[in-house]
């Protein structure tokens, strides 16, 4: 039965989706199969997995089609190659609070959704959007694990409370999911300054073990690689920032594992 893992941060632009792609990918290489499902309807990891642009391609089917449909439409999942699907979004997620907002039970949709879908991943790994909506609070009842990603800053360091208080509201009902664990802190975009080594400092007191090594430094290529739909091992194979990434998804593997 796959493992499901949700990647989470109230603050947009700290990296998420590239951490997710950048995960999932060292993962499919190393012959895990995966399942990755975009919850943001600006369908990036949609574009970057599937090499497509958004604004024209028209999918049959997204994951807004699944959320009105419920377990018995199915998830729509797309094949990439042998050890990579993706369940894509498009600008229709965007009304999913107003589509779903008479179902009862609306919390557990995707989780039910995954059922259908589990065994046959060894990981399922969700891009949340930057908010802590009801499609996160769904990823966070879906879950078996959740990633924290963040950069060393303020605004992140804030998101990452917001974030902690979601998850002690999901943990906290065990009629949600009490099983949930944090697993990991990625700190992604780092340059090294006295402000962002005050802010790593304090999410290592606080997190402690949680935080992930290496830290993710900061590379003009991966900020291209995103902008233009590429996974960052084919855009910048020999980068440092690469090579932090990989370093993250062995550790993150591992973690994962030992649970």
């Amino acid at each position: 039965m796959g493992k499901t893992i949700c990647f989470v941060n109230n603050k947009g632009g700290c990296g998420k989706t590239t951490t997710v792609c950048a995960v999932g990918q060292a993962w499919a290489a190393m012959g895990k199969k995966i399942l990755f499902i975009d919850l943001d309807s600006q369908s990036n990891l949609t574009s970057i997995i599937t090499d497509t642009d958004p604004s024209i391609q028209e999918w049959e089917t997204t994951l807004e089609d699944a959320f009105v449909g419920g377990p018995e439409f199915g998830l729509p999942v797309y094949h990439v190659n042998d050890f990579i699907d993706i369940v894509p979004s498009d600008l229709d997620l965007s009304n999913f609070d107003k589509d779903v907002a008479r179902v009862t039970g609306r919390e557990y949709i995707l989780a039910d959704l995954l059922e259908t879908v589990k065994a046959n991943y060894d990981y399922i790994l969700l891009d949340c959007p930057p908010a802590l909506g009801l499609i996160t609070y769904n990823a966070l009842v879906a879950s078996d694990y959740m990633v924290m990603v963040t950069n060393a800053d303020g605004l992140s360091y804030r998101g990452l409370k917001m974030v902690a208080s979601l998850f002690n509201e999901v943990t906290g009902n065990k009629r949600l999911n009490p099983q949930l664990q944090i697993i990991a802190a990625i700190v992604t975009r780092y340059e090294k300054n006295n402000l962002s080594e005050l802010y790593l400092q304090k999410m290592k007191n606080e997190l402690g073990d949680i935080i992930v090594e290496p830290v993710v430094r900061k590379s003009t290529k991966i900020s291209q690689a995103g902008s233009f739909q590429r996974n960052i091992y084919d855009y910048d194979p020999t980068g440092k920032a690469t090579k932090d990434y990989m370093q993250v998804a062995n550790e993150l593997l591992q973690r994962v594992v030992i649970k």
